[in-house]
This record gives C-alpha cells, sequence and structure tokens, in this order.
C-alpha cells in the first residue's frame, strides 16, 4: 500500500462526481487534479464544491450565460444545453469558475496540450454506456461505425493518447483504467473490445483481460457488477485479485433516519406476497398485482442486497420492508451511500438545492467508491 499522503497525479475522463478522486483520498493520497473531462453540469458541480473547493460568488447572471453558451454542456447529460435559464445563480457561478479554471472540459474537444509535461500517473475513462445497455438500438460503440454514439466516445481516448505520443512521448499516462457495463463483454462486442485493445498496444500500453467486480463483494450492500481493464505503459500489469477478507453489509447498514416516501398498499396484498413470492436466495419479494411491469414488483429485505441502483424505471425507486411492515422507498442519501459515498457530500448537493431525483442519478451515474479503492489499492 502506498506511504500516506504520496502525491498521485490524476486526469479524470467522464468524470463523473468524483468518485475516483475520492476512493484515492481514502487511500490517503494527495490527489492532484491534471484535468477533468466531463460535460454534464450537475456533475461538474458537485464534483467542484468537493475537490476544488469553489464556492458561489456574486455574478452578472446574463454575462455568465452568455459566457457559458460558448461551451459544449449538457442539462440531462444526453444532449447539448440550449439554455441555462433554469439554473441557480450559485450553479451558474460554480461553473463559470470551473471552466476558468480548466477551459474545454468536453472529450471531444481534450488535446495533447491538456497532458504534456504534466507527469500523469493515472488517466481514468468510464466512457458513456447507453450504446452498449441499450443493445436494441445497435448503435454500439465500433470506432467505424458511421453514426457516432455516446459510447463511441471510447475513441476520442485513443486520439488524445495518439497525439500525446506524437508530441512527446514522455508525457503519456503510466497508467490507464476503463470502466464500463457488464454487457460489454458480450459477443456482439468482442471485436470492438479487441480492436481496443490493439491500439493501446501501439500506444505501447499492456493491458489485463477485462474483469468484474461486484460491488456487494466490497462492503457495499448493492450487487453490482462492472467490467475494469488497467493498462499499463510498457509494463505487464498482473491481473487483479480481490481479497475476499470482507465483512458483509447489508441494506439496513446504509438506511437513515431522514424522510421516506412510503408505498401506498393494502395489508392482504403483502399477506399474500409473504406466503407465496419470499425468495430466499436473493430475499427480495414480488408484490402481486402491484404493476404490470415485473422489475416494478419486487421490493427487499434490509437484511439483503439491493440491485443495481439505476436512474430510471424500476431501480431508481428501490423499495424495502420495514419491520412495520410496511415498504418504503430509499431516499437520495442511501441511494449515495450504497455507491460509497458520505454524507457530507449529500449535505452540499442539498445546500445548492439539488432535488432527490438529480442526486439519486447522479449516484446511478458514478462508479462504486469502495470498488475503486480496491483496484487502486492493488495496482497503485
Amino acid at each position: 500500500m502506498s506511504t500516506k499522503k504520496k502525491q498521485i497525479n490524476l486526469f479524470e475522463a467522464f468524470s463523473g462526481i468524483w468518485s475516483q478522486h475520492q476512493a484515492l483520498k481514502n487511500l490517503w493520497y494527495n490527489v492532484n487534479i491534471v484535468w477533468i473531462s466531463d460535460w454534464y453540469i450537475d456533475a461538474i458541480i458537485a464534483y467542484a464544491v468537493n475537490h476544488l473547493w469553489i464556492k458561489w460568488q456574486k455574478i452578472d447572471r446574463k454575462k455568465t450565460i452568455e459566457f457559458l453558451k460558448n461551451f459544449s454542456l449538457s442539462r440531462d447529460s444526453k444532449k447539448q444545453a440550449k439554455s441555462f435559464s433554469g439554473l441557480s445563480d450559485e450553479k451558474l457561478s460554480i461553473l463559470e469558475q470551473v471552466i476558468n479554471k480548466f477551459g474545454k472540459l468536453d472529450i471531444n474537444h481534450i488535446s495533447w496540450d491538456y497532458f504534456v509535461w504534466k507527469n500523469t500517473d493515472l488517466f481514468t475513462y468510464s466512457f458513456p454506456c447507453q450504446d452498449i445497455s441499450n443493445q436494441w438500438k445497435k448503435a454500439w460503440f465500433s470506432k467505424d461505425n458511421e453514426c457516432k454514439t455516446r459510447s463511441g466516445l471510447l475513441w476520442e481516448i485513443e486520439r488524445i493518447l495518439k497525439e500525446i505520443k506524437t508530441l512527446d512521448k514522455n508525457s503519456l499516462p503510466k497508467i490507464l483504467m476503463m470502466e464500463n457495463v457488464k454487457a460489454i463483454l458480450n459477443k456482439q462486442f468482442e471485436n470492438d473490445l479487441n480492436w481496443w485493445i490493439k491500439e493501446l498496444k501501439k500506444l505501447w500500453y499492456k493491458s489485463t483481460k477485462p474483469f468484474i467486480v461486484d460491488a456487494s463483494e466490497v462492503w457495499s450492500p448493492q450487487k453490482r457488477q462492472r467490467v475494469f481493464m488497467i493498462s499499463m505503459l510498457e509494463e505487464t500489469p498482473k491481473e487483479f485479485e480481490l481479497n475476499w477478507n470482507f465483512n458483509q453489509k447489508y441494506l439496513w447498514d446504509i438506511l437513515t433516519n431522514l424522510n421516506h416516501e412510503k408505498l401506498d398498499l393494502k395489508d392482504w396484498t403483502i399477506k399474500k406476497v409473504e406466503k407465496k413470492y419470499k425468495d430466499l436466495k436473493n430475499k427480495k419479494w414480488f408484490l402481486e398485482n402491484y404493476t404490470t411491469f415485473n422489475a416494478e414488483n419486487y421490493f427487499y429485505y434490509k437484511d439483503a442486497f439491493a440491485p443495481t441502483i439505476t436512474a430510471s424505471w424500476a431501480q431508481s425507486r428501490i423499495k424495502y420492508l420495514e419491520d412495520d411492515w410496511n415498504i418504503y422507498f430509499l431516499n437520495s442519501l442511501e441511494h449515495l451511500l450504497l455507491q460509497g459515498f458520505n454524507k457530507e457530500f449529500y449535505k452540499k448537493l442539498k445546500n445548492l438545492d439539488f432535488p432527490e431525483t438529480k442526486i439519486k442519478f447522479l449516484a446511478w451515474n458514478s462508479i462504486n467508491v469502495k470498488v475503486l479503492k480496491e483496484i487502486f489499492k492493488f495496482y497503485l
């Protein structure tokens, strides 16, 4: 394990809400931010208030909005923002300060000069998973795909690394870490993933086999499987092995005394479920005649794992059974705790008037901090 307060120079592409940074801080690294890259406004603001120590300042609202229109930013993480009118002065101020500090944040506009002579130790790229998860669209992330996809932004990483190598090979990041959903290992993506690994090899990187880590294996009460791959410059990285000496955590470990929305059900429904649909293996129950959408009908024991939290649909509304035989929804703080974040982060988001739904979305769209901690502990 690294010595206390050892410095690490970090570049986070598709940085999200700082899970990589937080995992390194939990390992007592002094993190120097080389650069960050994201275009989702809420994630940028969340990152800024935690790791850039930026506080809002009074602004000329009209001038700030005109300034922000010059940059590629998104209100929903999917499409470019056409208006900033709904954002508070506090959020606009923080966003403006981040851009004044770093300049362009969109991965399409990141170039070699952000890296050269920065001695980057770790470069993480958790590129968008939408076109991998939603396989029915057949958009995927192939480099030669005629239609540009969000998952295809992976190839911007190749462009950046090639630019660095051409100008100054000594400025190439020492270690790369890829993260994405488990579906990337499916057969239809095999050629694209192998292509990416071969491109890395041309850039002098040797890679591990893509490996899966489940958050439930590392102190998290959530069954969340994600794929990672480590690439090292001219050095063959050892294959990842997880230290299995963990005490298991369950839903009750992250439940808080904050408000919980209650599910409105009749008693007879729960009693019928108790007799007929109890699932001892996963400790989840099924609500008969609740909805026609099966995934929405599940609720969970407190001494069980949550399923993988998501930004929408049923698994953004995780339900659990309380001792009083009522069913409640996990709140936004609990979604953050499932991902390994802390209450202080939650308080900062609430102070900026982030609503419950936004906080849950940010939690889903992140990497589990505890998983990252184990990976970094193994390789750094």
